[in-house]
Parts: structure tokens; sequence; C-alpha cells
């Protein structure tokens, strides 16, 4: 009776450790894959929140508008304009004349701005076009201060991590030989200071078109130098 009851409990098989093994592995490498996968998507996000955000500006002062009464006050304490004169004569504190940037994330105008300032307001011999100027003003002890002066055109804005003052681009232009700069300018040690050159172009008589470009990388820091030199012999930069 008991060989009997042996044989009904003894297990027609062995236990498939292959199969047990195959399955183990399975899970293995499905764990492998997702946490692969939430890596990149880590890695992805992280890209996307370090990239920049690069707003492209255009200004056209017969469009342009003040947004508050803090513009014209501003304009009254630099004595940048003619407070006397009335709607958009030639001199008044209009917003024909002058555009107004916040120089500092989170701050009002009040403590620091980029002042964008018409062409038409310093006419120059032999310019073909009027060159506009870029103002730059902070607030220190309570008066502003002019930490830069540019003759160019602001054309691009673009936010920097750890930084509450963006990166500005400015188009500069010397008429005189037909050459086109994009450059660079970086936050530092209380004033904007040239980071790079990114693009310039110049007029070929031959084929009679602007050449040149984006500057290559390999050679950017060598054309910046250069070009930070030229501007400034220009007096383009202050």
């Amino acid at each position: 009776m008991a060989k009997q009851a042996n044989k009904i409990i003894e297990p027609k098989s062995k236990f498939n450790w292959r199969l047990l093994l195959v399955i183990v592995g399975i899970a293995l490498i499905s764990i492998g894959i997702c946490l692969l996968f939430l890596m990149n998507n880590n890695e992805n996000d992280q890209k996307k929140k370090e990239k920049p955000l690069v707003k492209q500006i255009f200004t056209n002062f017969k469009n342009n508008r003040f947004e508050s009464g803090v513009e014209l006050k501003l304009l009254s304490e630099l004595n940048l304009c003619d407070t006397t004169l009335v709607h958009d004569e030639l001199g008044a504190c209009s917003p024909k004349y002058f555009r107004f940037f916040k120089l500092i994330e989170n701050e009002s105008l009040n403590e620091g701005f980029i002042l964008l300032v018409n062409g038409i307001l310093f006419p120059e011999v032999g310019v073909k076009f009027p060159i506009r100027r870029i103002l730059i003003y902070e607030r220190e002890a309570g008066k502003l201060v002019a930490v830069n002066q540019f003759k160019g055109n602001l054309i691009e804005t673009r936010t920097r991590k750890g930084s509450p003052y963006k990166d500005i681009l400015i188009r500069f232009r010397i008429d005189e030989y037909g050459e086109k700069y994009h450059v660079l300018y970086r936050w530092k040690n209380k004033r904007y200071q040239l980071e790079r050159c990114e693009e310039m172009v110049y007029w070929d008589t031959e084929s009679n078109k602007f050449v040149g470009g984006r500057v290559k990388e390999s050679i950017r820091d060598s054309v910046s130098i250069e070009v930070g030199k030229i501007l400034m012999e220009e007096g383009l930069v202050r």
C-alpha cells in the first residue's frame, strides 16, 4: 500500500529550470530596455531644459508702442529727448524713436533696460541707411548708469541658464566696406561683453552680391577677436 502511495505522489516530470532561466532572461532584458528608455527621456528632457529660449526681434518704429507710462519717465530722467514736443515730431519722446526691452528677468524696466533708438535721430554723412543705437542702462544707487553703447540693431535675445540677463545678438553694418556682422554679447562683470561673431558677410563686387555666412566653429575664436577690433576701430562699440 505504501509503495502505491509513493507512486501516486511522485511527480511525473522534473522542474523545468531551462524555462525559468528563459523567463528570467526576458524579464531582465525588458527591465534593461525600460531603463534605457527612461534614461534617454531624461537626457532629452534635460537638453530641452538647457536649450536657450531664442527670440528673434524685428522693430518697425512706425508700429511701436509704449506699454506703460514708465517709458516716458525713464526718457525724461535720461534727458535723451525733448519732453515739450508732442506726437511724433523729430526729437520727441515718442515710441516712433525709442523701443524698450527689459534688461533683468523678473525686474521692472525701472531697474534696467535695453533701449533701441531709431537711426533717423542720428543722421551721418556717407551712410546709406540710418544706423540704430542700442543703449544699455542699469540702476545703481538709485541712478541710471550707461553700461554699454552700440551702433547696431538688436535682432535676437537668448535666455541663459543661471543668469537673469539675456544674451543679445546685434547686427553691425559698415557701409563703407559693404560689411555686416552678427555678434553675440553676454553679460559679464556688470556689462555686456563680446562672446563671439556668429555670422559675417561682405559685398563682392565681382559677383555683385553679398557673400559669406555662418562663421565656422574651427575659426570662430580668431574671427571674433578680429571682428571685435574692427568694431572698436569703427566706433561701433563703447
